[in-house]
């Protein structure tokens, strides 16, 4: 256990919709054209530098990303199977609070909340209203997740891009 690792909740999606996703935020489609050959870190560091551009008190409400790869040694390019958008965080115990559904920490991780979902809600809002309203984002392109990662803290830790 690493006093940089927390339990973060938030809001995942798969990496081909995430591609669909980044395309509606910019106002540009449904869907990234046949022939796109970007990979997933690319499309990420559009949504870092869109992020990054918004109005302080904005993009503070914005959630970043991380990176959820098909299994704990790998977390490049081709590996990642989708994109986490951390909400919320509590602080890493051990591996139960992760697996156990009978730990009391189980279901403060694992279950969305109102204020999730109201989180979601008004991110997805933002987005629709900014992006020329033509291609709308809804919440059925998110599923509830949980991982374990850095400490908001070691946030600089994270991946970001120029």
């Amino acid at each position: 256990m690493s006093s940089y690792d927390v339990i973060w909740s938030g809001y995942q999606i798969d990496v081909p919709s995430f591609k669909n996703f980044m395309m509606k935020l910019r106002g540009q489609g449904d869907f990234p054209p046949p022939d796109d050959k970007r990979s997933v870190i690319k499309w990420s560091s559009d949504y870092i530098r869109w992020r990054r551009n918004l109005p302080p008190r904005t993009g503070a409400k914005v959630p970043r990303i991380r990176y959820i790869p098909s299994s704990p040694q790998h977390a490049h390019g081709e590996d990642i199977t989708h994109i986490f958008f951390p909400i919320r965080w509590i602080p890493y115990k051990s591996e139960h609070q992760l697996n156990d559904p009978s730990h009391p920490d189980y279901a403060k991780s694992h279950e969305p909340t109102e204020t999730d979902k109201a989180k979601l809600d008004r991110w997805l809002n933002y987005i629709n209203e900014n992006n020329g309203g033509e291609y709308r984002v809804n919440s059925n392109m998110f599923e509830f997740g949980t991982i374990l990662d850095l400490h908001p803290v070691h946030e600089w830790r994270s991946v970001s891009c120029a």
